[in-house]
């Protein structure tokens, strides 16, 4: 980021930065690529631009619990976003680019707010986490709980390692495994793990969730929505950005709870353990979201407005 750029970002058209930066790459790719449709998503404002230069129709790809295409706070999201680009699209005579999509596709199972529309498409939310080698270990059935704890790789990186030293410190006191998946961050960082805890470093999450019966994490959109497609109750503390909404999406399904505190985690795991409703939950959306539309399916309906 260049000096002075944090000076033009808003709360919510920040994003836009990352559009300035790269649209000016992207624009000839697209020019020579000849798209008949363009898919972005609403943080993604370069997309928006593209579509408009190759004057073909634009979609836009929900990638929240949080929020999708109907939601207000997209929509702010969107014009925010139009409004940080606007000298950008100025300088590439495109200030009238469309700030609405043609058609949204909403990957949030309907009790948790998805909505389809004539023009907003539901679509099963399948998960993508990379590839790593996983421990054999990982795939077998735990003699006790198996717990996943995660704060996502931008939580530590900000000064999230106290969070979660507190975090496994509430949790040795409970009679779990402990999974603890994190980015790469240096472990000496967090002192002695506490002795049901077993560091794995960074890993895919949808390799891990078959074997959990619960998960602790941050509030990422991915990192909520990949344990229900598998039907693992959560317990979410949340710090920033998008993570209070996605977190609230999930404690008022019932898939699980929402906290402030590292001391607030474990008697909440305790609960979500304990109390079948939460897994209850979680397993009706886990069959919820296996029932949405494929996203083959959904490209094939895409297919229709070219």
């Amino acid at each position: 980021m260049r000096k002075g750029d944090a000076d033009r970002q808003p709360q919510r058209g920040g994003f836009g930065w990352f559009g300035e930066q790269m649209i000016d790459g992207m624009l000839p790719v697209a020019r020579a690529f000849r798209p008949d449709l363009v898919i972005t998503t609403a943080e993604q404002g370069a997309g928006r631009l593209i579509a408009a230069d190759l004057g073909v129709p634009l979609v836009e790809q929900g990638i929240r619990l949080g929020w999708a295409g109907l939601d207000g706070h997209v929509l702010a999201a969107r014009k925010d976003i139009a409004a940080y680009l606007e000298p950008t699209a100025q300088r590439l005579g495109l200030s009238d680019a469309p700030i609405t999509p043609v058609a949204t596709i909403d990957v949030r199972p309907p009790s948790m707010g998805g909505t389809a529309t004539d023009t907003q498409h539901l679509m099963r939310y399948v998960p993508y986490n990379e590839s790593r080698v996983v421990p054999g270990w990982v795939t077998l059935p735990p003699t006790r709980p198996r717990v996943c704890v995660t704060l996502g790789s931008v939580l530590p990186a900000l000064g999230g390692v106290g969070v979660l030293r507190g975090v496994l410190a509430e949790l040795s006191t409970m009679d779990i495994e402990v999974l603890l998946a994190l980015g790469d961050i240096d472990l000496s960082d967090l002192g002695e793990l506490p002795a049901n805890v077993r560091p794995l470093g960074w890993m895919p999450l949808n390799a891990l969730m078959p074997t959990c019966a619960a998960i602790v994490h941050h509030g990422g959109s991915a990192t909520v929505a990949t344990p229900l497609v598998y039907g693992v109750p959560q317990v979410a503390l949340p710090k920033f950005a998008d993570q209070p909404l996605n977190a609230n999406v999930m404690a008022t399904r019932g898939v699980g709870l929402t906290v402030s505190e590292p001391e607030e985690v474990a008697p909440a795991l305790t609960r979500v353990l304990d109390d079948q409703a939460f897994a209850k939950a979680a397993a009706e959306v886990r069959d919820e979201i296996a029932e949405q539309p494929s996203p083959a399916f959904v490209a094939d309906r895409l297919a229709e407005l070219v």
